[in-house]
């Protein structure tokens, strides 16, 4: 994309459309006009020159053209400001803040000493590269650790653990156990001759308290969701709404020949602007269909049907399928509709982060978060637990087991 020529507005008031992006694009409130930063022209030319006409803005999803090209003194580091953090999720591989703050230099940096790499190395075998290629990570990877002990770029703001149980009461429960020594993946805790997960000690426990338990973690929400709501998502008179194709989750975990799944999705789902833009017919759909003493009802006809964006979402097994009905079970309606509503209004923002137990007796329950010794809420976590203290309201605690002695 050729340099456009520079606009009579000076563009004072402008906001990026997606910080996610790799080559950012801003829009100015003033003139309307799209454009990127002169300072990643060299780079975007480099290595993403496909990522140049348009921009994805982050809660439509909408594709937008970009109108005037690389300008000089668009973002705020050009502008003499700090940098503009914006952390990525926390996923398998980018725990650490150096790789969820910094994710954008290290890509760039990354892919340049790659590419001097292999104008040096054209003869390189594929085993030669993939060396190579590690080592550069590790080394750009260090070299970012070292900048930012120096002169921190982004600042690292997040709450910690302490501080999100503090600042939203949330209960605590101490437990304690023996847990064994090194040589098995995850924390495992030994009850007479048995070895156990974190997760089946906090069920005995509480099962020893009277109360029912229900494994849980975020999957079954997701197929609680599926089918309570694909109806409203993939309403054929939704105008976002388009045919898409992904492949069949099942074929995949078993392995098999993954033939493609065709369903309709609209376009900007999963983002808040989801929420905003189909408010109308989210209430409706809640008014005309979720009654009360329908729920489970509905839950058993639409199950079926729903399969398809259940797919989509991962909440495809049955055993998932089958808990979810379970919390129609355990759940008052409101409460059901509660977390519905909470989803759909931003859901790939809040799909993460629930707990691992629901506690259940007698007309009672309560969330359970369950820590070992060494665990640490992740982000996800904490982000779900100031949403519950604000918005969902649901009776939550963490059980943390803390370790008395090791065992061989």
């Amino acid at each position: 994309m050729a340099r456009q020529p520079p606009s009579t507005c000076h563009h004072p008031d402008r906001a990026c459309l997606n910080q996610h992006e790799l080559i950012r694009k801003y829009r100015c409130a003033d003139c309307g006009a799209v454009m990127m930063c002169a300072c990643d022209e060299v780079r975007g030319h480099r290595f993403l020159p496909h990522q140049l006409s348009e921009g994805c803005e982050l809660d439509t999803q909408e594709r937008v053209p970009v109108t005037h090209g690389f300008q000089e003194g668009v973002c705020s580091e050009c502008r003499g400001l700090p940098a503009d953090p914006a952390p990525a999720a926390a996923i398998h591989g980018r725990t650490s803040k150096i790789r969820r703050y910094y994710w954008r230099e290290l890509f760039f940096t990354k892919e340049a000493a790659l590419h001097d790499w292999d104008s040096e190395h054209p003869d390189a075998t594929h085993d030669e590269r993939r060396s190579a290629q590690s080592a550069i990570e590790k080394a750009v990877l260090q070299d970012i650790k070292e900048l930012h002990a120096s002169a921190p770029k982004y600042a690292f703001t997040e709450k910690s653990q302490a501080e999100v149980i503090d600042q939203y009461s949330v209960e605590v429960e101490p437990l304690q156990a023996t847990y064994a020594k090194v040589g098995r993946k995850g924390a495992q805790i030994v009850v007479g001759d048995e070895i156990i997960s974190a997760e089946e000690f906090a069920l005995r426990h509480y099962s020893g308290q009277g109360w029912q338990v229900l494994q849980l973690e975020s999957v079954p929400f997701h197929a609680l969701f599926g089918v309570m709501m694909w109806i409203v998502i993939q309403d054929p008179i939704d105008p976002k709404n388009r045919i898409v194709s992904f492949g069949d989750r099942t074929a995949y975990e078993e392995r098999r020949t993954k033939e493609p799944i065709w369903t309709h999705l609209p376009s900007d789902f999963g983002s808040a602007g989801y929420g905003i833009r189909r408010a109308t017919a989210i209430e409706k759909h809640f008014d005309e269909f979720l009654h009360d003493d329908d729920l489970e009802w509905l839950f058993d006809y639409w199950r079926f049907h729903s399969e398809n964006l259940r797919q989509y979402l991962w909440a495809h097994r049955p055993e998932d399928v089958e808990r979810a009905r379970k919390l129609l079970e355990i759940l008052p309606p409101q409460t059901i509709k509660a977390i519905l509503h909470y989803l759909v209004q931003d859901y790939w923002g809040r799909y993460l982060g629930w707990p691992d137990l629901l506690l259940h007796r007698e007309g009672e329950f309560r969330f359970v978060e369950v820590k070992s010794s060494s665990d640490r809420l992740s982000d996800d976590q904490k982000r779900w637990i100031a949403d519950n203290h604000n918005v969902l309201k649901l009776p939550f605690s963490i059980a943390k087991i803390h370790r008395i002695a090791s065992q061989a």
